[in-house]
């Protein structure tokens, strides 16, 4: 029995084939589109919370740059202080300095318990407990250096003091810095 002879006994199965040749690739088609928009809600979801993450990411690290940037022009200040050879001048730029260090160290303790919460609720393994005990271990250091040399003539050991102390900062704050571009780029 030829196709022709099938098709002359069972008129409704020709039909019907034809009806799904001509149905079926717009079917596969509504179908492709109906998954692809489930998935692609799925898809935004995902993209926008990276991109929030790197958003709060980037941020972080622009405040720990602000940071070291703090600590270096804090450092500067309590050396122009101690090389005034004026007790007066001297005395004046130390409480300049203490006002720098004072705006450094609120400015770390308002932004680290923020970034502190964002990255416990990005599961991050970065703790800024430890950052922020360091940096106020460098102001603490910063400001038992100016009390020590504040009324002594030679500040020349002064300045290897304050190096030291500004050293172990950068290290520390470079340390959170590698510790946060791991965390960006296990996004992407």
């Amino acid at each position: 029995m030829t196709y022709q002879d099938f098709v002359k006994c069972y008129p409704w199965i020709d039909l019907s084939l034809e009806l799904f040749k001509g149905i079926m690739p717009t079917v596969v088609a509504l179908f492709a589109i109906f998954m692809n928009d489930s998935l692609s809600k799925k898809r935004d979801l995902i993209c926008r919370k990276k991109n929030l993450q790197l958003d709060y990411f980037v941020k972080i690290l622009n405040w720990l740059h602000e940071i070291k940037n703090d600590v270096m022009e804090v450092s500067l200040d309590l050396e122009n202080a101690l090389n005034k050879r004026n007790p007066d001048e001297r005395r004046k730029r130390y409480n300049g300095f203490l006002k720098s260090i004072s705006n450094m160290n609120g400015c770390i303790a308002s932004w680290k318990d923020t970034y502190n919460v964002m990255l416990e609720s990005f599961n991050c393994d970065i703790k800024l407990t430890y950052f922020k005990q360091e940096m106020k271990n460098c102001s603490d250091n910063l400001v038992k250096i100016g009390e020590q040399y504040l009324k002594q003539a030679d500040t020349t050991m002064a300045t290897d003091e304050i190096n030291k102390t500004v050293i172990n900062a950068n290290e520390v704050i470079d340390k959170s810095i590698g510790l946060l571009l791991k965390e960006m780029n296990t996004l992407y």
